[in-house]
């Protein structure tokens, strides 16, 4: 029997996504809390659920440049509050989520994460968030919460219920004296791009002998209109192995120019013994990895060097040569990138939400991106989800989550309005996946069909790539 994993987006899209986003302000006068005074230790984050205490063994936060902000706590045993609320202020916020705003609270259980209770006033939800200090120079947030919990009730076999009135039957919970005390949190799209934590590595032979630079220097350069990566390596001696590379190449073995006007693929030695620049004739590079989000290059290489005017009579082999560089240096240049195509048509979405969730206890990445037809209001939404601890290599994608090793893909083409479609088959391919940078790239497609088998329609994802910092 099919499992039913696909209402938990829905019903969070219904809530959440339906409306415009509007200005959103603290609201006045007098909201029942359980308490307005957080007793927690810092770095708590505490609430009775049903009569049962929750305790968060690990507690996040994020906070966008339009100042939505995102709590998340996750117990040791895989049960997850998170808290949304727009224009984050000290004050108190209702979280019923259906006054136009993104203000709901969330709680997943850990036995069926893809079906969440949300504080939807919709279905008879409820909520409030007492937000009493926002430290925007420490990055941390402190207050109470509590918030009635609904879902829609599903059978063993994980089908929804439907009510002899032909409307889903609902489940609530109870979430009450929750309190959270300095919970630090990021600012999205501030710590991005150029900050990657590796460190710039670059080695060769010349004529047999190590060359093991003392500096190596990158830059993006702008000539006639064509963007060149530089890379230039100097050892104690003064010797220069420079590197141009067009930005556009990409992936692959490709052959060295001997000459250039700054944009052409070329390698050039100075031995710094007062004679002339040698240049690659010729050179061949091996680029394995190329991303102009986060920077990174990795490549190997060796070229003949010598002077293409024929004036210095040096001739240099260098061999052996290997480098990994970043070149992008600016702070705050994005690194997360999406796209894809649904039936032939371009997918670009405007959000893109990299979460980490838990089923069966296995920790799994959930990208979710959505993308807003501003003139119809129409919502396209498309989803990965894979475990975190993937490596690099080709996999199969399956439509249904057993015991949490599967990997699949969610297409919606009316987020809100139609149902959910998911990968059968597909396949994800993870091109990169650097832990220490915390910076993830693979390619995917998927044919995304209804998996009750109620709809007999198939979209088409094709040409599918993502490169994401979590």
């Amino acid at each position: 029997m099919k499992k039913f994993q696909l209402y938990n987006w829905l019903l969070i899209a219904f809530i959440a996504f339906q409306f415009n986003a509007c200005e959103n302000e603290p609201l006045e006068g007098e909201f029942p809390q359980d308490e307005d005074v957080v007793n927690v230790e810092e770095g708590g984050f505490i609430a009775t659920i049903d009569g049962s205490g929750f305790i968060a063994e690990t507690a996040s936060g994020t906070m966008s440049s339009e100042n939505l902000l995102v709590l998340t706590g996750v117990s040791s045993t895989g049960e997850m509050i998170t808290l949304t609320v727009e224009q984050a202020a000290v004050g108190v916020f209702d979280l019923t989520g259906v006054q136009g705003d993104l203000n709901f609270g969330l709680y997943t259980d850990a036995d069926n994460p893809f079906n969440p209770y949300i504080s939807s006033g919709i279905f008879g939800g409820l909520g409030t968030l007492n937000i009493t200090e926002l430290d925007d120079v420490g990055l941390t947030v402190t207050g109470t919460f509590s918030f009635t919990g609904v879902r829609i009730a599903i059978d063993a076999d994980g089908n929804p219920i439907i009510g002899s009135d032909g409307n889903f039957e609902l489940e609530f919970i109870e979430i009450t004296s929750g309190e959270f005390n300095k919970i630090g949190y990021v600012l999205e799209g501030n710590d991005g791009g150029g900050e990657t934590p590796i460190e710039d590595d670059f080695f060769a032979k010349v004529d047999g002998v190590d060359f093991i630079p003392e500096a190596i220097t990158t830059s993006l350069n702008e000539i006639g209109g064509e963007l060149v990566v530089k890379i230039v390596a100097v050892n104690n001696q003064g010797a220069v192995i420079r590197i141009d590379i067009p930005e556009e190449l990409g992936v692959g073995t490709f052959a060295m120019e001997s000459l250039s006007d700054g944009t052409k693929l070329i390698s050039l030695y100075n031995p710094n013994t007062g004679g002339e620049n040698l240049t690659s004739n010729p050179g061949t590079i091996t680029i394995t990895k190329f991303n102009t989000f986060t920077g990174i290059i990795e490549a190997t290489f060796s070229f003949t060097a010598t002077d293409p005017l024929e004036i210095d009579p040096t001739i240099a082999e260098i061999t052996e040569g290997s480098f990994e560089i970043d070149y992008i240096v600016t702070p705050g240049e994005t690194i997360t990138n999406f796209t894809a195509e649904v039936d032939g048509v371009f997918f670009n979405p405007d959000s893109i939400l990299v979460e980490e969730t838990f089923f069966n206890g296995v920790s799994r990445f959930s990208i979710t991106v959505l993308k807003t037809d501003l003139e119809s209001g129409v919502i396209e939404k498309m989803g990965l989800f894979f475990p975190t601890d993937i490596e690099v290599g080709t996999y199969e994608m399956t439509n249904l989550l057993i015991d949490g090793s599967e990997k699949f893909g969610q297409y919606s083409p009316d987020f809100g309005n139609s149902i959910i479609y998911r990968s059968n088959p597909g396949i994800l391919t993870i091109v990169d996946y650097d832990v220490e940078a915390r910076i993830i790239e693979g390619t995917f497609s998927f044919s995304a069909l209804d998996i009750l088998e109620q709809d007999t329609t198939v979209y088409e994802v094709t040409n599918g790539e993502f490169t994401l910092e979590y």
